[in-house]
């Protein structure tokens, strides 16, 4: 299991984010991502406005994605910062407001189960929470700035969706070719660790869910289930373990999501190596 980086922040595994921190846990995650560059994330949203039948095509699936995303806000960003060994550095918790703006927020299928279930402080995040457009603000300019190396998710299209929204990506584009494009450019590389399972048939190929993958690889969670931060730990666990005992190239699943058949992969310029002996002056001798 990968190890849990502790003591640098008090001692805490989670760092709770609200309107009122935003800025100095902005900050804060900035300092680590130069030591942890990879993100593993997931999103908790309130349900679906229109709910996506089994064995439908990818294209149907992402018609229900467009509708679903374009008309709704998350609850909570989980983000766990992790290094190229598995180290793992902190969870951030971001959590939001104007999760129920619309009007017909009745008509989102799993609604009752969070407000019954989950345990969310639903009056909290309404006096709270982050505003989505201060969140866009405060963090666009470190995806931009390129210091994040790798997206993880865990069947995370949904996920990367609602990442999107962030990047002023005011409605979804219209097929899923124009989505990874879009994907590939605003944020970079994606990994999708249920895709990743499907070269695995100890992993069922793939056929499971978070919670009976990290059984399977004998991780426990840390937190609650269904809470963002708590989740994506358990991502950045999975993956760490996964990225240990497999034996498959990276260039087969790197930059793959479960269920969107094109790559979501940012462009690395190639390292040059340069023969000190051909330099005259700072500049390449032809001689």
């Amino acid at each position: 299991m990968a190890k849990i980086i502790e003591g640098a922040v008090g001692g805490q595994w989670k760092r709770e984010v609200w309107s009122y921190n935003l800025l100095e846990e902005i900050e804060l995650m900035k300092h680590y991502l130069s030591e942890f560059p990879i993100v593993a994330m997931d999103t908790e949203f309130p349900g679906f406005l229109r709910w996506t039948p089994k064995g439908v095509s990818d294209e149907e699936f992402y018609q229900c994605l467009q509708f679903n995303v374009n008309r709704l806000s998350i609850l909570q960003l989980g983000l766990t910062l992790i290094d190229e060994n598995g180290k793992i550095g902190m969870t951030w918790e971001f959590n939001f407001k104007d999760f129920d703006k619309i009007s017909n927020m009745e008509g989102v299928y799993s609604l009752d189960s969070f407000l019954k279930n989950k345990g969310f402080n639903f009056n909290k995040l309404r006096s709270c929470g982050i505003a989505p457009e201060e969140f866009s603000r405060q963090f666009n300019p470190v995806i931009r700035s390129r210091r994040i190396q790798r997206w993880i998710t865990f069947h995370g299209l949904y996920d990367i969706a609602y990442l999107m929204k962030f990047n002023n990506i005011i409605s979804m584009p219209t097929s899923m070719s124009m989505f990874a494009i879009i994907a590939a450019h605003l944020l970079g590389t994606v990994t999708d660790l249920k895709h990743m399972a499907r070269y695995s048939d100890y992993l069922f190929n793939g056929n499971l869910g978070l919670k009976k993958l990290a059984k399977l690889l004998q991780i426990n969670r840390i937190g609650t289930a269904h809470f963002a931060g708590s989740d994506s730990l358990l991502t950045a666990s999975v993956y760490a373990k996964m990225k240990a005992i497999m034996k498959v190239e990276p260039k087969i699943h790197e930059g793959f999501l479960y269920g969107l058949p094109y790559p979501i992969q940012g462009y690395r310029r190639p390292v040059v190596i340069v023969d000190p002996s051909k330099l005259t002056d700072g500049r390449i001798s032809t001689d």
